[in-house]
This record gives structure tokens, sequence and C-alpha cells, in this order.
């Protein structure tokens, strides 16, 4: 169930929201955000041992593994939906969008800059 995810930053669609609501020719748009790099859990999981400067590993669950402890917890039209979107491909988060450069002119956060900036979070 690995799919590939362009994470982007809060602080980036907040930096939108922002420039779209005080600049002039944002009216009536409507804008698709992405962060700059299409990643896997496990490079996300990698970037944050790098980050922390620790060994950190990615132990993926089976579907079948997660499809259980998900039905135990949730509805299962939700979990389905879960599944279409992720395990089925319905659902593609990967695509790198130009987006938040174009809005703000500067371009976006890596999932690496939003690491080091929330390090502290996870030491705790």
């Amino acid at each position: 169930m690995a799919s590939r995810v362009a994470m982007i930053d809060p602080a980036d669609i907040a930096a939108v929201a922002a420039t779209a609501l005080v600049a002039d020719g944002h009216e009536g748009r409507v804008y698709a955000l992405s962060g700059p790099e299409s990643l896997l859990p496990a490079d996300r999981v990698r970037v944050l041992g790098e980050v922390l400067g620790r060994d950190l590993r990615f132990e993926a669950q089976s579907d079948d593994e997660a499809w259980t402890e998900m039905t135990a917890r949730m509805p299962e039209p939700y979990v389905r939906a879960f599944f279409d979107f992720y395990v089925d491909g319905a659902l593609d988060e990967s695509p790198v969008l130009p987006t938040v450069e174009e809005v703000t002119g500067r371009p976006p956060r890596t999932f690496a800059d939003w690491a080091r900036a929330h390090a502290d979070a996870f030491r705790s």
C-alpha cells in the first residue's frame, strides 16, 4: 500500500492562501497544491532519520493486515474508500505541481525542510 505523495508543508498552504487573499488577480481561482517532490513512506522515514540523526526504518503493513486493523476501528465503507484511493490508485497525490512557486514567487518547502523545522516535536 505504499503510495507516492507530493507532501506539502502547511506553511506553503498558508502562504498561497495569504497571497490569494491580499494580492490582486486571485479572485475566483482554485489552486491545486503540492510539495516539490513525490515521496514514498519509506522515503519520508529515511528523511526523518537523517534529520534526527537516528536509525529509523519503515516496515510496511500488508494490505490484509491493514484491512483487519482498519475495519476493527472504522466503518467498512471508509476503509473501502481508503483502499480504493491508495491501493487501487483512484487517488493520485504524487504529481508535483508548480502552483506554490507560481503564486508565492518561491519554491515550496521540501519534506526535509519541514522535518528540520519540526524535529523537536519528534524528540520529545
